[in-house]
């Protein structure tokens, strides 16, 4: 299965090259499939994740700008959820967004999980890769059957 860190640097280029696939094409449809990707993956490294690696001092500063930086994300999201394509902000959003998570995957993979990989030992990085995905399938589970996601 392997560690967190490689179920998330995998998601991690899902949701690049959805994005890119998104700015390509214009489409609300490619736009969805970035938000239903990248929204389990935040919760999840919300819940799961974060709060392992905040217990670090070294670690408490990266991991609060990397809160910042998710709800920076989901603020994107919804205002483009809103949008249609044809609104002339639609493009210059999806860009933003990109550059957006661009930005955080770019910190998470060369800071985090760098100074992570010191305190959480192999064990617990399986462990909370093990979490990480039944959190993602009894989430997705959820929005197959409209169940409330909270």
């Amino acid at each position: 299965m392997g560690t967190i860190y490689d179920v998330l640097k995998e998601e991690h280029d899902q949701i690049s090259d959805l994005l890119r696939q998104a700015l390509q094409d214009g489409s609300k449809v490619s736009f969805f499939k970035v938000k239903l990707k990248a929204d389990p993956h935040m919760m999840g490294e919300e819940r799961l994740f974060y709060p392992v690696l905040e217990e670090v001092e070294e670690l408490h500063e990266l991991i609060s700008e990397a809160y910042k930086e998710h709800s920076d994300a989901k603020t994107l999201i919804f205002e483009i959820e809103g949008m249609e394509e044809r609104d002339e902000e639609w493009t210059p959003k999806l860009s933003q967004l990109k550059q957006s998570i661009d930005h955080h995957i770019e910190e998470e993979e060369g800071k985090i999980f760098e100074k992570a990989v010191n305190f959480l030992s192999q064990e617990k990085a399986e462990e909370l890769a093990k979490q990480y995905i039944e959190f993602k399938r009894s989430y997705m589970n959820r929005i197959e059957t409209g169940e409330p996601v909270v």
